[in-house]
């Protein structure tokens, strides 16, 4: 009896990484290697920036919230480790809030004395062209258009082979 408590255990812990996975994978709309979509969105100032002039750049997306603590996390890192310290012409950087109001996300990078640019996302207009689910989320678009890197989440380890990706596709 006791080892088949346990094999049920088991089996229930596989089954919930494999779909986590599954459900991760298929929550991601666009992936390495994939045309970036055409998008507009409005930065925390009130303009607008179009896809069409990232061509010929090498770009950044992070999709983020104020609420989320991976997001919330990996934001000094995204200061300090990337827009700090990358200063290459044709590098762009693109923190876009996902589903909040312009409001919140002034308060909240005031607050935080971030300085990168920052767009927002109020209805997820952009970000459902990238996934459906899941922040923070990390596109690098290559030179040529491409999806050059793309993630779920924040793991620090990770966001250092993303800055290895951007600095490689600079050289290009």
């Amino acid at each position: 009896m006791k080892s088949l408590k346990l094999l049920f255990v088991l089996i229930t812990l596989i089954s919930t990484v494999i779909y986590s996975q599954d459900d991760a994978a298929s929550s991601t709309l666009i992936n390495k290697g994939d045309k970036a979509p055409q998008f507009e969105v409005q930065s925390i100032s009130g303009g607008w920036l179009s896809s069409d002039l990232l061509k010929g750049k090498v770009t950044l997306i992070n999709f983020w919230a104020t609420w989320c603590p991976p997001c919330r996390a990996e934001f000094p890192l995204l200061q300090k480790d990337i827009y700090d310290s990358i200063k290459e012409k044709d590098f762009l950087v693109m923190a876009i809030s996902r589903g909040e109001d312009t409001d919140t996300v002034k308060k909240f990078i005031d607050k935080n004395k971030y300085t990168f640019p920052i767009y927002v996302d109020k209805e997820a207009k952009v970000f459902n062209l990238f996934a459906n689910k899941y922040i923070p989320r990390n596109f690098v678009i290559g030179k040529d258009g491409h999806i050059k890197w793309a993630s779920i989440g924040f793991v620090k380890e990770e966001f250092y082979e993303m800055i290895k990706v951007i600095r490689e596709e600079l050289k290009k």
